[in-house]
Order: structure tokens, then C-alpha cells, then sequence
């Protein structure tokens, strides 16, 4: 059981709900067992999380979906900094939505992806099975992934190869005859492009189905028979149910070492180092994946015991992974946010955010974001330093009225209180470099490590008393806003 201390409790913040809030620190210090602090986070027990708010668009006409893009973004970027009580349940979103991937340029539709980062972000702590089982009948991932157009007599694969391949298995783990056989148990799917509906024959909401587009021929399927009656529609639900089930590994697979083995034990350990890889850093314990994979196994693919489970690891709490995590790009955005007390659509430049290697529902591809040192390069940086130049200008917007001021998350510095006291040109400063610096990084709640507080004294030091509402953009370009 890790140790209850500030530090680690501070790690879990940052990796958990994006910042470590002071608030939330204190809030957690006052329980009982570090068991009690993750269970507060994850939302167990008695702390169990209400369902999450979505957003309501305010563009409403046809032609304003890349508009209805920007809200939902910018929707989301809020609740990650300043308006959920528990981002838990919007960092698990984020995760998925870079697992499970679609991306708002190929789904057309701004309503749409709506509703898949909802569904990750409402049940991103439930059952694994139940939401990749929703997820695959959404639209959004139907066009995504082609699988409104997999029909009986031209099959397309795509969704079902990445099923296995990026989703549930890794690849290696099935055969191509596996591919074959549940891209047939996955066709009659199709979507109403005019709507965006996606309905029953019947007409129940939400779904299409074209049964003369299905291929209902028994189909073997990891080791298991599917799409041998019942009702068709649900063919597809039977792969997933076979890979986090019964399945076994093919003989003919390309993993040797995976041969024979049970799928949902495969899976199991594939997403467990997902997980890990997201959340902690690139060099995941061979035990601490054991003890995932038999949690997750164990709770028959619940999410919340799994996830748990990792952070109740001592493995979470060591130094190399203290220190072994980037921040992504919209990890990042989120604690400028949170600092300056912003709101993302006053302050957040989309149009740059894919410069630093990261852009919020713009997955580059169905592998989603790399992660980490994929984000330390020189373009990567320069995009950085574009976009906290921006947020610093946002916060001193009013800096040079009559009653000028920098905004941060805890109050203001006004001109004055930074500049001088007396009539001009007998201007005295009223604090002194040290107290700038501090005054600063405790109103945006920024822990600096001395090192960088000695160079941005120094820096003070040798600029003009002009300058100093600068530091704002040196704050936000100091490295521990850059590290998780």
C-alpha cells in the first residue's frame, strides 16, 4: 500500500484529475487510508460519481458543425480544468477516446462525436464490455471505421481488424481467417447520412439495420462458433463476448507465446499496459500488469477495480514514474487553464494545438496519440511556446488600463503592485524579485522546484521593472507544468 504523504498524493492528482488543486489536497490528506484517497478519485462506495453533464450546443443551424466542433472542445477542456468535481471521469474519456478512436474530420459531425466522448465520458469508469459493445454500434465509429459500408457481398475489414488488432487483442494474437469471419458477423450495419441516424427496421432510435446486407453464415471465431442464430443483429456483440470470453489464441497466430492462451487474458494484459503506458510511464512492471490483468479478469472487465488496482500499486508511487511522464499537450492546456483561471474558448488556440503533436478530437489516426518524449521536439515546443504566449497575453489583457492588473486562479497583480509606487518618473518598486516570483506562482498555484525559481529571480533581476509581467509566459513555460 503506498505511503500516505502529500508527495504522493500530489503524483496521483496530476495524473488522475490533471492538476494537483490545493483544494483537493487537503480535501484527500484528511481521510483516512490511501486505499480511502484513490477511492475518493475513482468514485467508489460512497463516493460514487454522478452521471456528467453534457454539452449544449448553441450553433444550431446545418452549416455550424465545425463550430459545434469548437464548443465541444472547448466544453471539454472546461470540464477537465475548472468544472468537474471529479475529472477522474474526464481523464479516463480522454483515455479512451484515444483507445477506442474516432476523429470528428472523418464522422462529419460534431453531434455525433458528442455522443461517443459522452459515452466515455458517463461510463469510462464502468464495464469495458458494455461501453466497447455500444461504442461499436455508434455511428461515429460506423463511419469512422467503414462499417456502415461492410456489406455481405463486399466486406470491409477495417472495423473488424481493428477491433483486435488496436481495440481488445493486439495484433499477432488472432488469424487472418479471425479477421474474415468477424468482419462477416459485423456486416449489416449502416447509417442515414442525411440524419445521423442510426435506427432498427423497426424504427427504434439509434440504430439501422439492413438485414439483406448481412451475412448470417456460421462463422468460426477464435476458437468459437458465432453468427449461428439468434437474433443477427447482435452478431457482431459476439466477438467481443468471444475475445473477452471464451476465445483462445489460434495455433496459427503470429505470437507464439500467446498460442492457446484464453483471449480475455490477452486482452487483458494488452489494455493493462495501455493503461499504464497513459497514466504512469513507458516501463510497465511485469507484476504490476499480472495484477491488473487478474483484476480486471476478476471483476469480469469492470473498469473502476481495475484501474484501482494500478493505483494501489507501490510501483505507481517510484521515482522513475514520478518522473517519467510528459504531460500531453491537452493535459498541459488543461493546468493553464486551471492557473490563470480561464475559460478554453477565451483562451485555447485550436488552430496550434496541432502543432505540439496533440489535438483535442483530431486522433491522428485509429492508433490514436503517441505519448511522452513523442511530445519533447523542437516543433512540438516552439507550438508550446506559441500557445502559453497566447494565455499570458489573455491574463494581462487589462495590464495596461488605468486600473491594470494579470488575472491568475487565486486573484490578481495589479500594474502597480508590480511596477512601482509614486508619481512618475520616481518609480519604486513595491516588491522585490523574490517576492514577484512568489507571489506569482502562489497565485496560479504553481509548485516551482528551486532551481527554477532561482532563474526566473535571476531573470527579474537583470530585466526591466517593464518587463515583469513576462514572468506570466516563463511560469507557463517552466518545466513543471511540462511534467505530469
Amino acid at each position: 500500500m503506498p505511503v500516505k504523504n502529500e508527495r504522493n498524493v500530489r503524483h496521483l492528482l496530476r495524473r488522475t484529475e490533471f492538476i494537483d488543486r490545493q483544494s483537493r489536497v487537503d480535501e484527500l490528506m484528511g481521510l483516512t487510508t490511501f486505499a480511502d484517497i484513490v477511492d475518493n478519485i475513482l468514485g467508489t462506495a460512497a463516493h460514487r460519481l454522478p452521471a456528467p453533464p453534457s454539452v449544449v450546443f448553441q450553433n444550431t443551424g446545418e452549416d455550424d458543425n465545425w463550430r459545434r466542433g469548437q464548443e465541444l472542445a472547448h466544453f471539454w477542456f472546461d470540464r477537465m480544468a475548472n468544472d468537474s468535481p471529479r475529472p477522474m471521469q474526464e481523464k479516463m474519456a480522454l483515455f479512451w477516446h484515444g483507445h477506442l478512436v474516432s476523429e470528428i474530420g472523418k464522422v462529419g459531425s460534431a453531434e455525433l462525436m458528442r455522443e461517443q466522448i459522452d459515452l466515455y465520458r458517463r461510463d469510462g469508469l464502468d464495464n469495458f464490455r458494455d461501453m466497447v459493445t455500444e461504442m461499436s454500434t455508434q455511428v461515429a465509429m460506423l463511419r469512422y471505421l467503414d462499417n456502415n459500408r461492410n456489406e455481405a457481398d463486399s466486406p470491409n475489414q477495417n472495423f473488424a481488424r481493428e477491433l483486435m488488432e488496436l481495440f481488445l487483442l493486439e495484433v499477432g494474437n488472432y488469424t487472418e481467417a479471425d479477421v474474415e469471419a468477424a468482419t462477416a458477423a459485423w456486416t449489416g450495419h449502416s447509417d442515414n447520412w442525411q440524419t445521423g441516424e442510426y435506427v432498427w427496421l423497426d424504427d427504434l432510435p439509434k440504430e439501422r439495420w439492413t438485414p439483406i446486407f448481412h451475412d448470417s453464415s456460421v462463422k468460426q471465431f477464435l476458437g468459437q462458433t458465432i453468427n449461428n442464430g439468434g437474433d443477427p443483429r447482435r452478431h457482431g456483440d459476439e466477438t467481443i463476448e468471444v475475445i473477452l470470453g471464451n476465445g483462445v489464441v489460434p495455433s496459427g497466430a503470429d505470437k507464439v507465446h500467446n498460442r492457446g492462451r484464453p483471449t480475455r487474458l490477452v486482452a487483458a494484459e494488452f489494455l493493462s499496459r495501455k493503461l499504464w503506458v497513459d497514466f504512469a510511464n513507458q516501463a510497465p512492471p511485469a507484476a504490476v500488469i499480472d495484477a491488473m490483468r487478474d483484476a480486471f479478469v476478476a471483476a469480469d472487465f469492470d473498469i473502476l477495480p481495475w484501474v484501482r488496482t494500478m493505483l494501489l500499486r507501490d510501483e505507481f508511487y517510484a521515482e522513475e514514474v514520478l518522473t517519467g511522464l510528459v504531460r500531453s499537450p491537452i493535459d498541459w492546456i488543461a493546468s493553464l487553464l486551471y492557473a490563470l483561471d480561464l475559460r478554453s474558448k477565451d483562451a485555447t488556440p485550436m488552430w496550434l494545438m496541432g502543432n505540439t503533436g496533440q489535438l483535442i478530437l483530431h486522433p491522428p489516426n485509429v492508433s490514436g496519440w503517441k505519448i511522452n518524449g513523442y511530445y519533447v521536439n523542437a516543433s512540438a515546443m516552439e507550438a508550446r511556446a506559441r500557445i502559453a504566449q497566447g494565455f499570458a497575453w489573455t491574463a494581462g489583457r487589462n495590464y495596461w488600463d488605468d486600473s491594470g492588473y494579470l488575472q491568475f486562479r487565486h486573484g490578481r497583480l495589479t500594474r502597480d503592485e508590480l511596477i512601482a509606487a509614486g508619481p512618475w518618473p520616481d518609480y519604486i518598486p513595491t516588491m522585490s524579485d523574490e517576492e514577484v516570483v512568489d507571489n506569482m506562482s502562489d497565485l496560479m498555484e504553481v509548485t516551482l522546484a528551486a532551481p527554477t525559481r532561482e532563474r526566473l529571480i535571476d531573470h527579474l533581476a537583470a530585466a526591466g521593472r517593464w518587463e515583469r509581467s513576462d514572468l506570466v509566459f516563463l511560469i507557463l513555460l517552466a518545466p513543471e507544468l511540462h511534467v505530469a
